[in-house]
């Protein structure tokens, strides 16, 4: 009876240890998945699209640079818009950038000297293609995917 109670106990000893392995195997192996996935998504490049500048300003940008753009993007000299242009031509709150329907739109915020979308001056809200060159004072920026 003895031996039969101490043999149980090591059996329960190492079906324990078992489980025990086996769940640390199965948290290791959800947290290497996990850190994956936030790896691939990380390495995505981050914006529905960019603008890429084509023109800048000493103190703007460089030329090159791309620059993010969410659904929605207040752009000027003002530092709580979403793309911040350097350039005293540029208003503080100087144009509106969004994505709608499918399709980017560009829209004048009552700037001083107007929002241009390839040559010609934004009068209302106005569509925006991949590859429409905008300028924001000084700043020329390429729509690009």
């Amino acid at each position: 009876m003895e031996i039969t109670f101490a043999v149980l106990l090591w059996g329960v000893r190492i079906l324990f240890l078992v489980l025990l392995y086996l769940f640390l195997i199965r948290v290791f192996s959800s947290l290497q998945r996990s850190l994956a996935t936030e790896n691939a998504i990380a390495a995505r490049p981050t914006g529905l699209a960019h603008l890429v500048v084509q023109r800048t300003v000493r103190g703007a940008f460089r030329v090159g640079d791309r620059l993010p753009l969410r659904a929605v993007n207040g752009l000027g000299r003002d530092a709580g818009n979403d793309i911040v242009i350097n350039d005293e031509a540029a208003s503080a709150r100087h144009a509106l950038v969004e994505f709608a329907d499918g399709e980017w739109w560009v829209e004048d915020a009552g700037s001083t000297n107007g929002t241009v979308v390839n040559g010609e001056v934004v009068r209302s809200r106005e569509r925006l293609q991949y590859g429409d060159e905008l300028a924001i004072g000084r700043v020329a920026l390429r729509l690009e995917q």
